[in-house]
Order: C-alpha cells, then structure tokens, then sequence
C-alpha cells in the first residue's frame, strides 16, 4: 500500500480541484489553471523534469555506455540526474533516456551554465559526441492531481526499493500524444486521477515513478512512468487492470483525446540512481 499524503499538504487550487469531482467540468478548470506551466508548477514544489533522450550509433552505442559508467558520479555531482535507461522493446532500441530535476527553468540554465565549464565533463561530452546520431530534450510538467491521487510526492522523491533476485527490473514509460487545444491535458489529467487509484489497487507490483505533461517540446504529450521486478510482473498488472470496470472506463473516457499510444520497456542501466 502506498503511504498517503495529507490532503492539507497540497495547496488550496488543487484541494479545490480534489473537492470537485474529477470527471466533472467543474474540476477541470482548476486543473487546467494547476498544470498549464513550468512556472505555476513551482507553486507547490514539484519543481520540473527533464527528459533528454539520445539515439545511439549502434556501432558506438557500447562506446557511449562505457564512457557514461565511467563519468556516472561526475554527472550526479553535476546535475540533478535521476536515471538512465536503454529500451528493451517498444522503441528505438539504440535510444538512451534520461530523466532531471529542477526547481525551476532559472534552476537548470545554472546547472547547465556550471557544468558547461567543468573541464572533466567536457571531455566526456567531447568523447561521447561522436556516438550519438540525435539529441532531443523537453520539459514536463508533473501532476500534481494525479500524485495526490495515489498518495505520491513526485518523481524527485521516488527511491527504488531493493532489487529481489532473480527478477530484472524494468520501467514502462507510457506516452500520450492528445489532440491540439487546451483542454486536452485537463481532461486526460482529471480522469486519471479518479480513475488510477482503482487500478493501483489490482497492480501489488507496479509503483508509480513520475506522471507529467510537456510545456517545452511537442505539446499535449503526456508520459507514465512505472517500475516493476520484472517485465512479467508488467504485463501481468495490464491484464488485471482490464477487470476493474472504473480503469475501463477511464481509458473509455480519454481515447477520444489521443493521437497516439506508445508504451516501452526500459531497463535502468548499471548506475542510474532510479533502479
């Protein structure tokens, strides 16, 4: 059971948002007004994530991984680096994802602007380039409705548990890319934070990592991030959800809203602090 957080401990705009029903246009709204920027985000601290995602040679991508372990400790010294993961399947198999913390945009341009000038890490940029064939990079927006939901505090503050052997432990990210518009992210928003908990509730093994929305990137996209021990263990917990009649009509709800579905298995690499 995940522990719950004190409805007391969110701001009054997302307790009102919690006091409307989820589904209802009423909440939407104060979710549109809670989660539309980077900005207001800083109102109840869950501050922003970066997701950076770099598509490999695949004739340097050992090259690259070899070079990342070996700088590991340099780039959490560095940056506010939560994990690293390669794709097993469902996507680019030469992709490298990576996920970072910030308080804010002012937050990162500094971190960034400091890293730029540490000589150790330049090397390791400069040695590493030749790998890579395409850098991408956005800046989401997390949930705060949803986190509330399922009684979680955000993806800064996710730990992983201790691994069991011999299970191998993988990270499904989900993506969403909804329809242009504003409503589109409000809506998606609203109906998983009435329905997820429900659906949680048949999952034992799954554990919610970072739920956001883009503010800087391809707009409207939206991506889930969940651990299990084992790739098994993922497919087991989609097949349970399918019973619970309010997750059914959650994803019955947001279908009309999405473009595009896209799920992946990811696998944290050796020294990624999200295990």
């Amino acid at each position: 059971m995940q522990q719950s957080i004190k409805a007391a401990a969110w701001p009054p705009l997302l307790q009102g948002a919690r006091a409307a029903s989820c589904t209802s246009s009423a909440a939407l709204p104060l979710l549109a007004q809670a989660f539309s920027s980077s900005s207001q985000q800083q109102q109840h601290g869950l501050g922003i994530l970066e997701i950076r995602e770099y598509t490999l040679h695949p004739v340097g991508s050992k090259q690259f991984m070899k070079l990342a372990a070996e700088n590991a400790a340099l780039r959490s010294k560095l940056l506010p680096f939560l994990g690293m993961f390669t794709c097993d399947t469902g996507g680019d198999l030469n992709k490298v994802t990576h996920f970072y913390h910030y308080k804010d945009l002012e937050q990162r341009e500094a971190v960034r602007e400091a890293a730029a000038k540490d000589a150790q890490w330049q090397a390791f940029i400069d040695a590493s380039r030749p790998h890579v064939a395409k850098q991408e990079s956005r800046i989401m927006v997390e949930s705060a409705a949803v986190y509330e939901a399922l009684g979680k505090p955000g993806a800064a503050a996710f730990r992983s548990p201790p691994q069991t052997l011999p299970n191998n432990p993988v990270y499904e990210y989900r993506q969403y890319q909804l329809h242009p518009g504003y409503g589109s992210v409000p809506k998606l928003l609203a109906a998983f934070a009435d329905g997820l908990p429900e659906k949680v509730a048949a999952d034992r093994d799954g554990l919610l990592v970072a739920f956001a929305h883009s503010d800087v990137g391809v707009l409207n996209n939206v991506v889930e991030l969940w651990r299990y021990p084992s790739a098994a263990a993922c497919i087991k917990a989609r097949v349970s959800a399918r019973a619970v009649q309010k997750w059914r009509d959650t994803i019955a709800a947001v279908t009309p809203g999405v473009q595009q579905f896209q799920t992946s298995l990811l696998h944290p690499t050796a020294f990624s602090p999200w295990r």
